[in-house]
């Protein structure tokens, strides 16, 4: 259990109950931070990412993972707290975003709590025994590996989940089936659109940027670990497949960077991501830029951000389920573009615009996207835009609670990494 510093207010985040503090010297320099500390712009005290990560995600995982049965929900996430809607039939593709900042938290404490570090690889193999809570009835589009679905884009994050686990755990059941699902569930639906590009489902075979960003990502993973073990045969292939995803992409960019007539978080993210991958890849350096041309657009365009205290922070993408987790997957790949320093020899700049954007909003969801103090933390969640908590009486979202969580993850990667 651990005091944390808010604002002068004491206050304890993650646990049911407060722990006395010792002595009044103790209080003090905990609730009253001195103003020569190391603050950044956007706090008035300096914020220890590895206590806030702390703190964040693991009331994101006691809250939103079902690590018992949740009304019906057992070994997945829930789109509210403790299940208590009981409306989880289809939370499908926000799992692998909830996913993706669980493995962000597993990777950080891994090496420094191993208690803890057995207890989520433990949730991971629960996760992937229900196959994410794939609600997939058609069993041809489930496949034999379980987690394809109708939708491709959903097949896909589900996918680079799998792949993200394998790579923090080493456990080659997940690397065996996110292989088995691109390979049986997503390469065949190329051949089903009439650009040849993924289609967004089975049930409505046009392409869009949401499945073709992951697509990218997805196939430049597996195109890595085919490189990586030798086999040349497969490489290419998923490198082809990687490239045409790609090309959708920038057949949709605007010219300010951003993405389709109406730009999306997620889908600048997928597009930073992907970009980046391919150019690791091939030494192309058109791919980087393309992706840092949907980094800029995503930090500056006005139709994806607005005004606050002179800076831009993302707009609200909307409430429910699907468009809340929206600035998790932003927040997921930009880490990774922040940390890269090959970047600079392209770009000398942009890895500190993405790390300023990025504390902005991880420093607004500490001090003020949520009520830490003693009394009002356990009635208080996240909510959709980092300046502003959730309704105090409406419960909680998983998209909402995912951004703030993979946000503060973030920031402890890229203070760690750059």
């Amino acid at each position: 259990m651990k005091l944390y510093k808010s604002m002068g207010t004491l206050f304890v985040f993650s646990m049911l109950a407060l722990l006395p503090v010792g002595c009044e010297e103790d209080y003090m320099s905990i609730t009253n931070p001195k103003t020569e500390q190391k603050a950044n712009s956007y706090a008035d005290y300096e914020i220890d990412w590895t206590e806030a990560a702390d703190s964040v995600s693991t009331a994101f995982i006691e809250r939103f993972y079902c690590s018992s049965n949740r009304n019906g929900a057992d070994g997945v996430f829930s789109y509210s707290e403790y299940n208590n809607q009981k409306n989880n039939f289809n939370c499908y593709w926000q799992q692998a975003h909830a996913m993706a900042a669980m493995v962000d938290y597993y990777n950080r404490i891994k090496l420094t709590d191993p208690d803890q570090a057995a207890l989520i690889r433990s949730y991971f193999k629960r996760w992937y025994d229900k196959r994410g809570n794939n609600y997939e009835g058609n069993a041809s589009y489930r496949g034999a590996s379980g987690f394809g679905n109708d939708f491709t884009d959903d097949t896909l994050w589900i996918t680079i989940a799998l792949l993200q686990m394998y790579d923090a755990t080493g456990d080659e059941t997940y690397y065996n089936a996110a292989k088995q699902t691109w390979d049986e569930c997503v390469r065949p639906r190329f051949a089903l659109n009439e650009y040849g590009w993924l289609p967004w489902k089975m049930t409505d075979l046009g392409a869009n940027t949401c499945t073709n960003g992951p697509g990218a990502i997805a196939s430049a993973m597996l195109a890595n670990y085919a490189k990586e073990a030798g086999n040349s045969e497969e490489y290419n292939r998923y490198l082809e497949e990687s490239q045409t995803c790609f090309d959708q992409n920038i057949h949709v960019m605007n010219a300010d960077g951003t993405l389709d007539g109406t730009p999306l978080s997620y889908t600048q993210g997928t597009c930073m991501e992907a970009g980046r991958l391919l150019w690791k890849l091939t030494g192309n350096t058109g791919y980087i830029k393309k992706a840092i041309s949907a980094a800029r657009g995503q930090m500056t365009s006005t139709r994806m951000n607005q005004p606050y205290e002179n800076e831009m922070i993302m707009r609200d993408e909307g409430t429910d389920e699907n468009n809340s987790i929206f600035h998790a997957v932003l927040f997921h790949w930009a880490a990774r573009m922040a940390i890269d320093k090959d970047i600079d020899a392209v770009d000398p700049t942009i890895r500190k615009e993405l790390t300023r954007y990025v504390l902005r909003h991880a420093s607004y969801y500490w001090t003020i996207g949520i009520d830490k103090s003693q009394l009002g933390w356990e009635d208080s969640y996240f909510g959709v835009k980092c300046t502003e908590a959730r309704e105090a009486g409406t419960g909680g979202s998983l998209g909402a609670y995912s951004s703030a969580a993979q946000a503060i993850e973030s920031m402890w990667i890229i203070e760690r990494n750059q």
